[in-house]
Protein backbone atom coordinates (compact mmCIF):
# COMPACT_ATOMS: atom_id res chain seq x y z
CA UNK A 1 0.00 0.00 0.00
CA UNK A 2 2.60 2.75 0.61
CA UNK A 3 4.37 1.98 -2.65
CA UNK A 4 0.52 2.59 -4.23
CA UNK A 5 0.32 5.86 -2.02
CA UNK A 6 3.85 6.98 -3.50
CA UNK A 7 2.46 6.37 -7.43
CA UNK A 8 -0.64 7.92 -6.74
CA UNK A 9 0.96 11.27 -5.55
CA UNK A 10 4.08 10.68 -8.85
CA UNK A 11 1.35 10.66 -11.14
CA UNK A 12 -1.04 13.38 -9.29
CA UNK A 13 1.56 15.35 -7.30
CA UNK A 14 -1.20 18.62 -6.90
CA UNK A 15 -4.47 16.28 -5.97
CA UNK A 16 -5.05 15.23 -1.99
CA UNK A 17 -4.82 11.93 -1.51
CA UNK A 18 -7.94 10.34 0.34
CA UNK A 19 -7.90 6.49 1.30
CA UNK A 20 -10.75 4.61 1.48
CA UNK A 21 -11.18 0.74 2.87
CA UNK A 22 -14.27 -1.22 3.09
CA UNK A 23 -14.30 -4.83 4.81
CA UNK A 24 -11.08 -6.45 5.01
CA UNK A 25 -9.89 -3.22 3.37
CA UNK A 26 -10.62 -1.29 6.20
CA UNK A 27 -9.01 -3.20 8.44
CA UNK A 28 -5.56 -2.86 6.03
CA UNK A 29 -6.13 0.91 6.22
CA UNK A 30 -6.19 1.08 9.42
CA UNK A 31 -2.88 -1.39 10.00
CA UNK A 32 -1.43 1.18 7.25
CA UNK A 33 -2.51 4.30 8.92
CA UNK A 34 -0.81 3.56 12.32
CA UNK A 35 2.60 4.55 10.65
CA UNK A 36 1.79 6.24 7.38
CA UNK A 37 -0.93 8.35 8.26
CA UNK A 38 1.33 10.96 7.07
CA UNK A 39 1.40 10.22 3.83
CA UNK A 40 -2.87 10.01 3.13
CA UNK A 41 -4.48 13.49 3.75
CA UNK A 42 -7.97 11.59 4.71
CA UNK A 43 -8.96 8.14 5.82
CA UNK A 44 -12.71 6.66 5.03
CA UNK A 45 -13.24 3.57 6.72
CA UNK A 46 -16.61 1.24 5.52
CA UNK A 47 -18.12 -1.55 7.35
CA UNK A 48 -15.16 -1.69 10.00
CA UNK A 49 -14.82 -1.79 13.10
CA UNK A 50 -11.80 -2.90 15.88
CA UNK A 51 -9.82 -6.06 14.73
CA UNK A 52 -10.52 -7.96 17.87
CA UNK A 53 -14.25 -8.00 17.56
CA UNK A 54 -13.88 -9.37 13.57
CA UNK A 55 -11.35 -11.38 14.64
CA UNK A 56 -14.25 -14.00 16.87
CA UNK A 57 -16.78 -13.15 14.71
CA UNK A 58 -14.82 -14.97 11.64
CA UNK A 59 -13.88 -18.07 13.45
CA UNK A 60 -14.49 -21.42 11.80
CA UNK A 61 -18.40 -22.32 12.27
CA UNK A 62 -19.15 -24.77 14.81
CA UNK A 63 -21.82 -27.11 15.10
CA UNK A 64 -23.77 -24.51 12.31
CA UNK A 65 -23.30 -21.67 13.83
CA UNK A 66 -22.73 -18.53 11.85
CA UNK A 67 -21.67 -15.87 14.02
CA UNK A 68 -21.96 -13.09 11.53
CA UNK A 69 -25.54 -14.09 10.17
CA UNK A 70 -26.86 -14.65 14.02
CA UNK A 71 -28.89 -11.76 14.87
CA UNK A 72 -31.20 -12.04 11.58
CA UNK A 73 -32.06 -15.67 12.31
CA UNK A 74 -34.17 -16.79 11.03
CA UNK A 75 -32.80 -15.54 7.88
CA UNK A 76 -33.45 -15.98 4.11
CA UNK A 77 -29.44 -16.74 3.11
CA UNK A 78 -26.25 -17.12 5.13
CA UNK A 79 -25.20 -13.55 4.20
CA UNK A 80 -28.28 -11.73 5.28
CA UNK A 81 -25.43 -9.85 7.61
CA UNK A 82 -24.65 -8.02 4.65
CA UNK A 83 -27.24 -6.01 3.64
CA UNK A 84 -31.03 -5.38 3.99
CA UNK A 85 -31.31 -5.27 -0.15
CA UNK A 86 -31.87 -8.78 -1.36
CA UNK A 87 -30.42 -8.48 -4.84
CA UNK A 88 -27.29 -7.46 -3.18
CA UNK A 89 -26.83 -10.71 -1.41
CA UNK A 90 -27.82 -12.69 -3.86
CA UNK A 91 -25.30 -11.32 -6.51
CA UNK A 92 -22.63 -11.65 -3.84
CA UNK A 93 -23.55 -15.17 -3.42
CA UNK A 94 -23.64 -15.79 -7.37
CA UNK A 95 -20.17 -14.39 -7.87
CA UNK A 96 -17.07 -16.65 -8.24
CA UNK A 97 -14.71 -14.06 -6.56
CA UNK A 98 -16.73 -13.88 -3.54
CA UNK A 99 -16.05 -16.60 -0.88
CA UNK A 100 -18.41 -18.44 2.07
CA UNK A 101 -15.42 -17.87 4.56
CA UNK A 102 -11.77 -16.77 4.98
CA UNK A 103 -9.41 -19.21 4.02
CA UNK A 104 -7.43 -20.48 7.32
CA UNK A 105 -4.04 -18.81 5.90
CA UNK A 106 -6.15 -15.78 6.05
CA UNK A 107 -7.54 -16.00 9.46
CA UNK A 108 -4.46 -16.67 10.44
CA UNK A 109 -2.79 -13.57 9.42
CA UNK A 110 -6.14 -11.48 10.48
CA UNK A 111 -5.60 -12.65 14.23
CA UNK A 112 -1.98 -11.72 13.93
CA UNK A 113 -2.22 -7.93 13.02
CA UNK A 114 -4.17 -7.27 16.38
CA UNK A 115 -2.10 -5.82 18.76
CA UNK A 116 -0.58 -4.33 15.40
CA UNK A 117 -4.04 -2.39 14.52
CA UNK A 118 -4.01 -0.81 18.24
CA UNK A 119 -2.36 3.09 17.61
CA UNK A 120 0.44 3.68 19.52
CA UNK A 121 1.26 6.68 21.33
CA UNK A 122 4.07 7.35 19.18
CA UNK A 123 2.10 7.48 16.59
CA UNK A 124 -0.08 10.38 17.89
CA UNK A 125 1.56 13.42 16.49
CA UNK A 126 1.17 11.76 12.73
CA UNK A 127 -2.05 10.65 13.52
CA UNK A 128 -3.35 13.98 13.91
CA UNK A 129 -2.43 15.51 10.64
CA UNK A 130 -5.15 13.04 9.04
CA UNK A 131 -9.00 13.12 9.01
CA UNK A 132 -11.36 10.31 8.82
CA UNK A 133 -14.72 9.33 8.62
CA UNK A 134 -16.64 6.04 9.75
CA UNK A 135 -19.69 4.65 7.91
CA UNK A 136 -21.38 2.30 9.79
CA UNK A 137 -24.30 0.69 9.75
CA UNK A 138 -25.67 0.00 13.36
CA UNK A 139 -26.49 -3.61 13.09
CA UNK A 140 -23.09 -4.44 11.26
CA UNK A 141 -21.53 -7.47 12.99
CA UNK A 142 -18.29 -6.44 11.70
CA UNK A 143 -18.48 -3.48 13.77
CA UNK A 144 -19.91 -5.27 16.42
CA UNK A 145 -23.20 -3.54 16.17
CA UNK A 146 -21.18 -0.40 17.18
CA UNK A 147 -19.46 -1.00 20.02
CA UNK A 148 -16.32 -2.13 17.65
CA UNK A 149 -16.90 1.36 16.23
CA UNK A 150 -17.00 3.24 19.56
CA UNK A 151 -13.91 1.18 20.36
CA UNK A 152 -11.88 2.18 17.17
CA UNK A 153 -13.09 5.90 17.23
CA UNK A 154 -11.78 5.77 21.00
CA UNK A 155 -8.24 4.92 20.35
CA UNK A 156 -8.15 7.03 17.79
CA UNK A 157 -8.81 9.81 19.87
CA UNK A 158 -6.46 8.67 22.87
CA UNK A 159 -3.92 8.83 19.89
CA UNK A 160 -4.65 12.77 19.08
CA UNK A 161 -6.78 12.37 15.81
CA UNK A 162 -9.16 14.77 16.42
CA UNK A 163 -10.93 15.59 13.14
CA UNK A 164 -13.15 12.32 13.13
CA UNK A 165 -16.66 12.38 11.67
CA UNK A 166 -19.07 8.99 11.95
CA UNK A 167 -22.33 8.68 10.81
CA UNK A 168 -24.33 6.08 12.41
CA UNK A 169 -27.32 4.89 10.17
CA UNK A 170 -29.74 2.87 12.39
CA UNK A 171 -30.98 -0.44 10.97
CA UNK A 172 -27.77 -0.71 8.37
CA UNK A 173 -25.78 -3.97 7.80
CA UNK A 174 -22.69 -3.93 6.48
CA UNK A 175 -22.61 -2.91 3.19
CA UNK A 176 -23.93 0.44 4.09
CA UNK A 177 -23.17 1.68 0.38
CA UNK A 178 -25.49 -0.73 -1.38
CA UNK A 179 -28.30 -0.55 1.45
CA UNK A 180 -31.79 0.72 1.10
CA UNK A 181 -30.40 4.29 1.97
CA UNK A 182 -27.46 3.94 -0.10
CA UNK A 183 -28.26 7.49 -1.29
CA UNK A 184 -28.25 9.28 1.86
CA UNK A 185 -24.61 7.68 2.56
CA UNK A 186 -23.06 8.30 -0.85
CA UNK A 187 -24.15 12.02 -0.31
CA UNK A 188 -23.37 12.18 3.35
CA UNK A 189 -19.37 10.99 2.16
CA UNK A 190 -19.65 12.75 -1.04
CA UNK A 191 -20.29 16.11 1.36
CA UNK A 192 -17.74 14.83 3.88
CA UNK A 193 -15.38 14.48 1.11
CA UNK A 194 -15.87 17.77 -0.39
CA UNK A 195 -15.72 20.02 3.09
CA UNK A 196 -12.41 17.90 3.50
CA UNK A 197 -10.94 19.00 0.49
CA UNK A 198 -12.09 22.76 1.47
CA UNK A 199 -10.31 22.50 4.60
CA UNK A 200 -7.05 21.44 2.38
CA UNK A 201 -7.25 24.23 0.72
CA UNK A 202 -7.56 26.63 3.34
CA UNK A 203 -4.93 25.15 5.50
CA UNK A 204 -2.60 25.62 2.12
CA UNK A 205 -3.57 29.23 1.83
CA UNK A 206 -2.20 29.84 5.78
CA UNK A 207 0.79 27.08 4.89
CA UNK A 208 1.50 30.01 2.11
CA UNK A 209 0.91 33.06 3.68
CA UNK A 210 2.95 31.88 6.82
CA UNK A 211 5.80 31.19 4.47
CA UNK A 212 5.43 34.33 2.40
CA UNK A 213 5.31 36.19 6.25
CA UNK A 214 8.69 34.36 7.08
CA UNK A 215 10.46 36.03 3.88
Amino acid sequence: MGRLSEIAREENPDLPLLLLGHNMGSFAAQRYVIDHSHEIDGLILSGSGALEGLARAALPETAGSNLLNAAFEPSRTPFDWLCRVQAVVDAFMADPLCFEDLHPDSRASSSAQRRGCTIRPHCARSAAICRSICSPGSEDPVGQQLRGLHTLIGRYRDAGLRDIAFDFYPGGRHEMLNEINRRQVQTRLLGWISQTLEKLNDDDLRVSIALELQH
